[in-house]
């Protein structure tokens, strides 16, 4: 029965919650993910939150094409939306990321509605990486 209990409990998690858990280290100062300290007690619930939420989505998505590429520009553009803004980190996101896999991905299949969404939301992802950058000129 407690186990039933438990599990009745479990909230969904949001996409906001998991970016407030780390807007915290960008008030501390830290501008890419990657100098977390993996060690730090806020980091490791910060990391399991979006870890859970990850998995929440994905599981959401599975067997919907366009949501998979919704979920998957989602997490590819969290730490941005947290406010990670190191030069290096960004151009990674940019270029490693949503030129390289997210649009490709998101060109593979005929015009929908659903689909022009999807590569608009990716082109404003962009569009928001390269004024950062361009902010830190």
């Amino acid at each position: 029965m407690p186990e039933l209990y438990s599990s009745e409990l479990k909230k969904e998690i949001t996409r906001e919650e998991v970016i407030v858990a780390y807007k915290k280290f960008i008030e501390q100062g830290i501008k890419n993910p990657d100098n977390l300290d993996p060690k730090n007690i806020e980091v490791k619930k910060a990391n399991e939150l979006f870890y859970q939420w990850q998995a929440q989505e994905d599981a959401r998505a599975e067997g919907n094409e366009e949501l998979m590429h919704r979920t998957n520009l989602s997490k590819t553009i969290l730490y941005v939306d947290a406010g990670f803004t190191d030069p290096n980190y960004l151009e990674e996101i940019l270029n490693g990321w949503l030129f390289v896999q997210d649009a490709p991905n998101a060109e593979k299949q005929s015009d929908s509605p659903e689909r022009t969404e999807t590569r608009r939301q990716i082109a404003e992802a962009m569009k928001k990486i390269r004024k950062l950058l361009a902010e830190q000129s």
